[in-house]
C-alpha cells in the first residue's frame, strides 16, 4: 500500500516533518479542473536537511507548475528539464549546500517532491499546479471532481511500497516512512466552479460541504469549502456538480500565444442506443486484503447486480483473486436458473481473505480461457492496490490486440481510495471503460449502465474532421506534400531520428478515438500548427452495426486564450507515446522500426511545461 507524507533522514533513521499547513484551490470549468496544492512545513532540527513529500494525483492529470518560497522572502519556480540532467543538476547543488528543488514522477499517479537543504529553522511553502479532464458520473449524470484520499495525508506509522518500474534518473526512493501523530493545523479545501451554463446542484458523497451560489449574483458561479474542521482526508473527497445542457456536444478552440497554435476540445456525453449481441462475461473480482470489509461488500453487491442483469443467452463466468485465483467453472456457462443461482451464493458469501492482489495472473487466466466463438468481456472489480500496473497493461494489450476487437475490458474501482491508475489504465488499453463507486454511493445505474454497453458491438472507422482540409487522413495516407514540421520544441535541437516522420500539421489526441458509449463522456483534442485554422463545424463519423453516424458540433464563437486544453491535449499525446499506440508508433513509415519516444516526450514536456517520466522540474 503506497503511503504519503512528508519525511526526513537524519544519521540513517526516517525523521517525521509534522505538515504546518495545507491548502488546496481547485477551479473547475465544466469539465476540466485546474488544482493548486499547497504544503507548508519548517526545519526544527538543528542540521539542515532534505525532505521529501510524495502524492497522488489522478493518473490522466498534466503537472504544469511547481514553486517554492522560502521564508517568505525569496521564491523558486520550478522549469521543466529533461530528467537525468535536472537529477545531477539537483545533486550538485546539494552537494555545494546550496538549496534545491526537485518534482518527479513516480509512477503515472504518483509525484514526489524533493527540497534539499533546507537550514535549521527554514519554512518552505511548495506549490505544485496541475490541470485535469473531469468524468461523467453516470449515476447521477453530472460531472465527478475527485481528491485522492492521501493528497493530506492521515498521521500514523506505515510502510511504502514502490509502484515503480524503472528508475530512469530518479532521485527520489520509496521508503519506510513515520509520521508525527498531531497535526496542528485544518485543511483549507475551497473549489470554485465557473460554469457556460447555470449550475443546478452541487454535492458531495464523500464530506460534508458548505456551499455558496449564485457569487456575484451570477447562477453560474459557486463557490464550496468544507463544513468541518479536519486535519487530513480519510477518504477521497468527492464533488458532483450538475450544470445545465453540460453533456451535450461541445467544442471548444483555444489559442496559445506562447506556441502560436490553437488547439480544440471535442466532447459529448453520447445518447444514442443499439442493439446487443450475444457475449462472454468474465467477472474478476478482488478478494485481497486491502478490499477490506465495506469495499469487499460493495464489490460483492456490484457483481450480484451484474450477474442478475444478465440475459439469457450469454455466457458467463466469476474469478475471484488474491494471492492466488479461482474461478466458478471451469469454461464459462450459458446462464441458466442453475449457473445463476450458484454464481449469486458464491456473491453473497464473499469476504476479502485472499491475501495479496495478483491481478496478473488472474486475468491471463481468464483471456487464455475466454471463448473464441463469441465476443467477450471482462469486468474488473478492485480498489486498484498493486504494483505492477505496467505489466498487467501489456497483458490486456496483447490479448485485446490477439482477438482482433472480440475482447473488451470494463473496470469498476471500489471503495474510499481507489488507486486510480491501474483501474484506468487497463480500461483504456482494453477499449472499454472506468466507472468508481465510494463505500457509500448509489451504484445501480452506472454498473446497470456499463453492463448494457458491454453486451452492444463497439462503434469503429470513427474519423473526426478537424479542418476544412483533412491534414489529419492526409497523414494516415503518408502525403508528404501535407507535411511541415511542428516546431514543439523550445529549443532548436535537431532530432537524431531524422528519418522517422514526427510533426504533421495537425495532431489528434488520442491518435486512436476512444470507444464510444452511451452515458459515457467522450473527449479528443487536436493540436493544430500556426496558422492552421479549424473548420466552423466539427464533424464526427463512425459507423456501427445498425448503420453509420454523423454528428456535426458547431465551435464555440468565443476562442479562449492560454494553455490548459493545450495541456490536456499533450498529457494525450504524452500518454499515447507511452502506451506505444501514437501517431509515432503507428505510422506505417516507422514500420518495424525501434522507435523511442523519450525525445519527443521531453521536446513536450519542455514547450508545454509538463512533468513526465522523462522530464522534471528543477
Amino acid at each position: 500500500m503506497q503511503i504519503y507524507g512528508l519525511c526526513c533522514v537524519i544519521e540513517n533513521k526516517e525523521t517525521p516533518i509534522p505538515l504546518q499547513n495545507v491548502v488546496i484551490e481547485a477551479n473547475i470549468v465544466d469539465m476540466i479542473t485546474e488544482v493548486t496544492i499547497s504544503q507548508t512545513y519548517k526545519n526544527v532540527e538543528k542540521d539542515p536537511i532534505e525532505a521529501r513529500y510524495k502524492f497522488p494525483i489522478h493518473e490522466a492529470a498534466a503537472v504544469c507548475g511547481f514553486e517554492a518560497d522560502i521564508d517568505g522572502q525569496r521564491k523558486v519556480k520550478g522549469v521543466v528539464k529533461e530528467a537525468k540532467k535536472a537529477a545531477q543538476e539537483y545533486t550538485e547543488a546539494i552537494e555545494k549546500g546550496h538549496g534545491a528543488y526537485l518534482l518527479e514522477s513516480e509512477s503515472a499517479d504518483v509525484f514526489q517532491c524533493s527540497i534539499g537543504n533546507i537550514t535549521s529553522g527554514q519554512t518552505i511553502v511548495v506549490k505544485i499546479t496541475y490541470v485535469s479532464e473531469l468524468k461523467h458520473d453516470s449515476e447521477t449524470e453530472k460531472i465527478r471532481f475527485v481528491l485522492p484520499t492521501h493528497i493530506v495525508p492521515r498521521y500514523g506509522s506505515s510502510t511504502s511500497t514502490s509502484t515503480s518500474s524503472s528508475n530512469d534518473g530518479k532521485i527520489l526512493e520509496p521508503d519506510a516512512v513515520l509520521y508525527s501523530k498531531e497535526a496542528n493545523f485544518y485543511l483549507d479545501l475551497t473549489v470554485t466552479c465557473r460554469m457556460t451554463s447555470i449550475i443546478q446542484s452541487i454535492e458531495s458523497p464523500s464530506h460534508k460541504i458548505s456551499t455558496e451560489m449564485n457569487i456575484d449574483e451570477n447562477p453560474k458561479i459557486s463557490k464550496i469549502t468544507l463544513a468541518d474542521q479536519i486535519t487530513y482526508l480519510e477518504k477521497d473527497f468527492i464533488l458532483v456538480v450538475k450544470s445545465k445542457d453540460l453533456d451535450q456536444p461541445r467544442a471548444f478552440l483555444e489559442y496559445n500565444p506562447e506556441t502560436q497554435t490553437n488547439c480544440v476540445m471535442l466532447t459529448l456525453v453520447p445518447k444514442f442506443s443499439l442493439n446487443t449481441t450475444i457475449t462472454e462475461l468474465i467477472f474478476v473480482v478482488d478478494r485481497s486484503g486491502s478490499m477490506s470489509v465495506e469495499p469487499m461488500k460493495k464489490a460483492a453487491q456490484a457483481l450480484e447486480l451484474l450477474l442478475r442483469s444478465i440475459p439469457e443467452d450469454c455466457y458467463f463466468n466469476v474469478v475471484s483473486f488474491g494471492s492466488h485465483h479461482d474461478s466458478l467453472f471451469p469454461k464459462s456457462q450459458l446462464y441458466s436458473e442453475e449457473s445463476l443461482s450458484e454464481a449469486i451464493n458464491l456473491a453473497q458469501k464473499m469476504t476479502s481473505n485472499y491475501g495479496g492482489t495478483e491481478v496478473y495472473s488472474a486475468l491471463k487466466w481468464s483471456f487464455e480461457n475466454s471463448r473464441n466463438d463469441m465476443a467477450t468481456t471482462v469486468f474488473l472489480i478492485t480498489d486498484g492496490e498493486v504494483w505492477n500496473v505496467n505489466q498487467i497493461v501489456e497483458l490486456v494489450r496483447t490479448n485485446e490486440e490477439k482477438k482482433d476487437g472480440d475482447l473488451r475490458l470494463f473496470s469498476l474501482g471500489i471503495g474510499d481510495a481507489v488507486s486510480h491508475h491501474l483501474v484506468e489504465s487497463v480500461a483504456r488499453t482494453g477499449k472499454g471503460y472506468a466507472q468508481f463507486v465510494t463505500n457509500s454511493e448509489r451504484m445501480d445505474k452506472k454498473v446497470i449502465g456499463m453492463l448494457k454497453n458491454a453486451l452492444k458491438p463497439p462503434i469503429k472507422d470513427y474519423e473526426i474532421t478537424w479542418t476544412d482540409n483533412n491534414f489529419l487522413e492526409s497523414n494516415k495516407n503518408e502525403e508528404s506534400d501535407m507535411m511541415q514540421d511542428i516546431n514543439f520544441a523550445s529549443d532548436n535541437t535537431s532530432s537524431s531520428q531524422n528519418d522517422i516522420f514526427t510533426d504533421f500539421k495537425v495532431q489528434q489526441a488520442p491518435y486512436f478515438i476512444p470507444p464510444i458509449y452511451p452515458g459515457v463522456r467522450f473527449i479528443v483534442y487536436c493540436i493544430l500548427e500556426k496558422n492552421i485554422e479549424p473548420c466552423k463545424v466539427i464533424t464526427l463519423n463512425a459507423t456501427s452495426q445498425d448503420g453509420p453516424i454523423k454528428l456535426d458540433i458547431p465551435l464555440d464563437p468565443v476562442t479562449l486564450q492560454g494553455s490548459i486544453i493545450h495541456r490536456l491535449a499533450v498529457r494525450k499525446l504524452i500518454q499515447d507515446l507511452d502506451d506505444e499506440k501514437s501517431f509515432l508508433h503507428k505510422n506505417p513509415k516507422n514500420a518495424g522500426k525501434n522507435i523511442s519516444a523519450k525525445e519527443y516526450i521531453v521536446k513536450l514536456g519542455k514547450t508545454f511545461n509538463l512533468a513526465s517520466k522523462h522530464t522534471r522540474y528543477k
